[in-house]
Order: C-alpha cells, then structure tokens, then sequence
C-alpha cells in the first residue's frame, strides 16, 4: 500500500531520501567551486548562446542557453555558475523518479529508485558539465508521472503539468518526441492504461497538444533560420544507407554498461520479457515502464547498427529502467546497495581527480584530463598578440576553440568572428558571428588550427606571427597559426 504524506512511514521515505539529495548536492556543487578544469567546447558554446536569449541555436532548442543565462545572471559568469543547473537538475530527476516509485510500487522502492538515480555513472559525471540531458531526463520524469497519474483518473490539474513538463522536454532537446511513441506502446501493451484511458482520452490528447505549442517559438526560429537545428539533427544520425556497423552497435551496447553501472543494466537485460506471453503476464506497472525504456534502446541500438549512436542517445530509457530494474532487485536488496556502492566509489574517484588532476597523474600514472587544455593561458597569449597587431578582431575558423576562446576572453574588449570555407553553415559561429569585412574591418587576426592558405588569399596581405602552442596535459599539444591579415577582398 502506498503511503500518504501523512501516514507513519511518510518519515522513513521522506527523510533519507532529502538527506542524500542535499548531500550528494553539496558534494558536488564543493566540487564544481573547487575544479580548476576550464569550460570546454560544448559548455563554452552553450555559454555563448547564453549571451544572447533566443528562441533557438544552431544545434539545439534554447532551454539550456535559458537556465544557464539565469544560472549567471544570479551567480556570474564562473564556471560553476556555468554548470549549476545540471547538477540540480539531476537532483531534481531523482526526487521525482522516488515519488513515481513511491506511487506505483511503495516507499522502499520509491527511496531506493532516488537514491539509485542520484548516484548513477552518467548522473555522478553529467552533474558536473552542462549538457542538455540534465534538464530534459527532470521533464521526462515528471511527464511520467503525470502520464501515470492520467491514466489512472487524473484530473485536468494533472493535464497542465503534464503539459509543462512535456513543452519544456522538447525545449531542452528533440529526444523528448520520444515520450509520444512511448506512450502509444504503453496503451498497444496495457489493457490496463487503455482501460484507464476509455472515459479519459481526451485528457492526455490535450496535454501533449497543449505541451506542444511550446516549441512553436523554436520552429518558426527555425524556419527564419533555414531549419539550421533540423538539419544538424539529420546530420548527426549519419546515415549512409543499409550498411551495418556491427563495431559501432558493441561499443554503443557496451558504453550503458558504464551509464547506468555493471550490475543494473545486467539485471534489467535479466528481467525483461521477451516473448509476447510474458509481457502479458506483466503486471500493469511493469508494462508501464517496459513501454518507456525498452523502445528508445532498441531505436537507439538500431541507429548505432545502421551509422552510429552517442552514449548518451538513449538517456531518456534509464528513468523507467531505474524504476523496473530497483522494483525487481528489492527481493534482493543486497545487489542494490552493492550497486550504489560501487557507483559512489567510482564517483569519489572522479571528483578527486576532478578537483586534483595533477594529483591524479602522480597516484594513477596517467592524466584522466589529459586532452584539456588551459584556455585562460592561450587566452592570455591571444590577446597580447591582439594588443601588439593593433586589432580587436579575432578571425577563427574551428567551433570549439572559437567556443572556448570566447568564454575564456569574456572579460576583455576583443570581437571574434568565424570565417566559413563554404557556402555552408556548419555550426552557430558560421550563422551568428560570421565576419564581414564591412562590418569589422579589414584588419583581423587569425588564430587557426588548421592550414592558413585559403584565409590568407582572401586578403591583400600577411604577417606570419609566433604560434601558440595549446598545450593539452600530458603533453597531448597542438599549434595555433597566428596571422595578421589586412586588406580584405570583397
């Protein structure tokens, strides 16, 4: 029986659960102050997009360039300030992943899903980057337990959040669509939902509507801007026709071994059903979290078959996961607790070499950050090149050492601006910064990784500048050409 609020055992599911939270938070916000690792790449880009409030960018819908734009607008522009949401965010999703728990099993399986959640390998590690999962997997959530609460007679209260939770999930990131194929599975499988749904269908049916005008801001940005996140969605599955990728499909397989640890992703392949006579024998609940984890990692391990797949592609199926798979282990509780045990020590060690990198080079022989480089260091060399040529124009052609450099240089009075070798718009900086000559000068400086030729004959003339060196740790380095250029042709 599921306990009320008020009930005896509200206490024992309510009290250990907040304690781990705020107690997981607390690490890993001390972590977050405590790193001196730099923003990189995708973070140092989604900081960018921050800048400038939108209703969409290049590569993703505009949810992330909002939390982390009020993120510094409270707290500054550090990097924790920076990377705040995410760990909240993923604190968020394991408090409601315990009440979805608590609703449709009991308190002890409520607390465990939680606490199971908080101190996944993805979560322990996603809680310290910003990243577009750690605010779409809260909505997700949330959307599921509203979808349960639906389906079992909720009212049209229910309606709204479910609304909210499902317009805000397409905001932070397109997986979000996925909740609607999965909702349908659901009724194809559950006599029970269906039945709960026969006097009731209208509801869910205006939820979805309702949470679906949400991105129509983000579909007419894209229209205006030619389908630019569209386009790199398609561009990011890569498909090239039916050939399989048996290497890509292992190493995607393997890799959720290390998303949601050894020991739960070996029990939830164990307990799932695979022929159509066991899941008829499922109970309702366990239909229910079949019909919202299953489908999104045979659609993920069919695309990593037929292209390839990140990591991370399946993220939205380890919510219901963690749910059936903490159900089905409460008999044996012991390989739980193992479980977090081991997700904890693992996370302990990634914290200490997080907040002592150099210190982990000398315990583990090798550098775990070994291709991060120092940006405030090049930024330092950029801008004294800068000051000597006598320009504020930085012309840059690669997206994450133009993303980087722009985080690192937000405090000084320095314009970059990319340059796009084709007619093609390739990422945000060839759509929003692209340098034009009769708007920034013809007297730039170029700061390239890659060969200078086809930069340096689009204008009248050339001065070879001492490269820098972007020195990667653990002597992972590379080299940054340095021209001044003047004269731009038109």
């Amino acid at each position: 029986m599921v306990s009320t609020p008020n009930s005896p055992q509200s206490g024992f599911f309510w009290k250990p659960l907040l304690i781990t939270a705020l107690a997981l938070l607390a690490v890993r916000i001390g972590v977050l102050l405590l790193t001196p690792l730099t923003l990189q790449g995708d973070e140092a880009q989604y900081w960018t997009w921050s800048r400038d409030i939108d209703f969409g960018y290049y590569s993703k819908p505009p949810l992330i360039a909002w939390a982390i734009g009020f993120s510094t607008w409270l707290f500054g522009n550090a990097e924790w300030a920076v990377r705040l949401p995410s760990c909240l965010f993923q604190i968020a999703t394991g408090l409601v992943l315990a009440m979805l728990g608590r609703r449709l099993f009991d308190d002890r399986t409520g607390l465990w899903a939680g606490i199971v959640w908080m101190t996944l390998p993805a979560v322990a590690f996603s809680s310290l980057l910003m990243s577009t999962d750690a605010l779409l997997l809260t909505f997700w959530a949330l959307a599921l337990l509203q979808w349960d609460r639906l389906v079992k007679g909720g009212g049209w209260a229910d309606v709204l959040v479910l609304a909210i939770a499902f317009g805000l999930g397409l905001n932070a990131k397109y997986a979000m669509s996925y909740f609607l194929l999965c909702a349908a599975l659901h009724l194809v499988i559950s006599r029970e939902a269906r039945r709960g749904l026969l006097t009731n269908a209208l509801k869910p049916i205006v939820g979805f509507v309702l949470g679906g005008t949400m991105i129509l801001p983000n579909v007419w940005w894209n229209a205006a801007h030619g389908w630019a996140t569209v386009g790199h969605t398609a561009d990011n599955a890569n498909y090239q026709g039916i050939v399989l990728h048996f290497d890509k499909f292992g190493e995607f397989l393997g890799s959720q071994f290390g998303v949601f640890g050894p020991i739960l992703f070996a029990a939830f392949i164990l307990c799932l059903p695979w022929t159509r006579q066991r899941i008829a024998a499922l109970t309702a609940e366990r239909k229910f979290l079949i019909a919202f984890s299953v489908p999104i990692l045979l659609l993920v391990c069919g695309l990593s078959l037929m292209s390839r797949a990140n990591a991370n592609w399946a993220a939205t199926a380890f919510p219901a996961a963690t749910l059936l798979t903490v159900h089905v282990l409460m008999s044996r509780p012991v390989w739980i607790k193992a479980s977090v045990a081991l997700h904890v020590a693992v996370a302990l060690l990634l914290y200490g070499a997080v907040v002592m990198p150099d210190a982990s080079v000398r315990l583990l022989g090798r550098d775990p950050f070994k291709a991060i480089p120092d940006w405030t260091d090049v930024a330092r060399e950029v801008e004294a090149a800068a000051q000597a040529s006598g320009t504020s124009v930085l012309l840059l052609d690669d997206r994450m050492i133009t993303a980087s450099l722009s985080y690192a240089l937000r405090d000084r009075p320095l314009i970059l601006r990319a340059w796009n070798h084709d007619a093609k718009i390739d990422h945000h900086y060839e759509m929003a910064w692209l340098y034009r000559p009769q708007d920034d000068g013809d007297r730039v400086l170029l700061v390239t990784p890659h060969g200078v030729d086809a930069i340096v004959d689009a204008f009248d003339q050339a001065t070879v500048l001492p490269p820098i060196t972007l020195h990667g740790r653990a002597g992972r380095d590379r080299t940054l050409e340095l021209r001044l250029l003047e004269g731009a042709k038109q």
